[in-house]
């Protein structure tokens, strides 16, 4: 009998030694899945792309040196950014970060693991994050600065000419939240905003943000401007009747706001200045040394306008051109409009001062040096400016 029960024991023993080592295991595995779900920003950028590491989504023919072309040929449906950084070309796609010089020759290739990936090009670097994702990061032409991640969901981000980076994401108990980074990628401010940010820009010791409300159902901005070292606001605007596209802050004080249907100057104080209501529909704009380009669409009459404000004081020049123009930029005190077969450049005081063919249909431009950078669906190209 006593030999029974111990076999008995002895069976229930490893019946429950097993079950411990099954339970051991499966919390084994638990553990270990949410160890690389944490880490997945530093494992997966080395695994992701293994099955197609030579399907890059940039790409240009191995005798292009030869024949003398700059094609770069993007891969269909690819979204893509592009902006360059001193001599530098950098275009974000879905999977890598590319480099090229002006010339077209690839210098560097980086993997990210962004999904909806973004790119923000200001001075010598370029803020990269992932928009509604946790994770962000800061490049050069050289290399990777550093890499980083928020508790929420990211909304949007900005970079300041000093590598100082602004991410808006989400909060708990507000409508969202601002934070801060240095140059080195360390967080050195944060606020709680109890209304959306639509913008940010940089100025001297702080930065001017805008924020979106409404009232009656018409949609309204307002600027906030605050400085790093207190939780105070330094003043306020009275609520715009537009919604903020793009704010830039105005170096010597003040702010310029591209809105959806108006554009305004604000004062160093917060006063407005002056607001200019659009009689079209938005396009394309870009600002650049105080000055701003804003380019408008009349599809009824198939006609553009081409806006072109030097100074807070006056009105703006006002262009009319007698074709759907696409695209603007602003270069050298110069602004640049792409159209359907040309590029043509105009001075700020409304005069013509040059024009361009184009050949192919694109719909950017940038430009560098003596050349012209055309950004296509599925190409980029290079045109020497006559």
């Amino acid at each position: 009998m006593a030999n029974h029960v111990d076999i008995v024991l002895e069976r229930k023993k490893r019946a429950r030694r097993r079950r411990m080592i099954k339970v051991f295991i499966v919390l084994l595995f638990l553990g270990l899945g949410i160890f690389i779900y944490r880490l997945r920003d530093v494992w997966f950028p080395k695994l992701e792309g293994i099955g197609s590491r030579y399907q890059d989504n940039v790409t240009r023919s191995e005798d292009a040196d030869l024949t003398g072309e700059f094609e770069l040929k993007v891969s269909g449906g690819v979204d893509y950014h592009a902006g360059f950084i001193g001599n530098s070309l950098l275009i974000l796609c879905d999977k890598y970060l590319y480099v090229y010089t002006s010339d077209g020759k690839q210098k560097d290739s980086r993997q990210h693991a962004y999904s909806n990936a973004i790119m923000k090009i200001a001075g010598s670097r370029a803020l990269i994050y992932s928009h509604n994702g946790t994770s962000f990061r800061l490049d050069t032409p050289n290399g990777n600065v550093y890499q980083a991640q928020t508790e929420k969901p990211i909304w949007f981000g900005v970079l300041s000419e000093d590598g100082y980076a602004a991410i808006v994401t989400e909060s708990e108990t507000y409508a969202c939240r601002l934070n801060i980074f240095d140059q080195s990628g360390k967080l050195m401010y944060s606020r709680e905003c109890v209304e959306r940010l639509s913008d940010v820009s940089f100025c001297s010791n702080g930065c001017i943000f805008s924020t979106v409300g409404a009232t009656d159902g018409e949609l309204l901005t307002t600027l906030s401007y605050i400085t790093f070292d207190s939780d105070e606001v330094v003043w306020e605007t009275e609520p715009l009747p537009t919604l903020c596209y793009e704010l830039y802050a105005i170096p010597e004080g003040g702010a310029f706001v591209i809105g959806d249907d108006l554009a305004a100057y604000y004062s160093s104080t917060g006063a407005l200045v002056g607001s200019y209501d659009y009689n079209a529909t938005l396009v394309d704009y870009d600002y650049a040394d105080g000055k701003a380009a804003i380019l408008l669409q009349n599809e009824q009459r198939r006609q553009s306008t081409l806006l072109l404000f030097s100074d807070k004081s006056t009105a703006p020049e006002t262009v009319s051109i007698d074709s759907r123009e696409k695209s603007v930029i602003l270069y050298d005190g110069e602004a640049y409009v792409l159209g359907a077969g040309s590029i043509r450049s105009f001075g700020f005081n409304g005069s013509e001062t040059g024009s361009q063919p184009v050949k192919d249909a694109y719909d950017r431009i940038l430009r560098y040096g003596k050349y012209f950078y055309l950004l296509g669906y599925d190409k980029i190209n290079r045109v020497t400016i006559k």
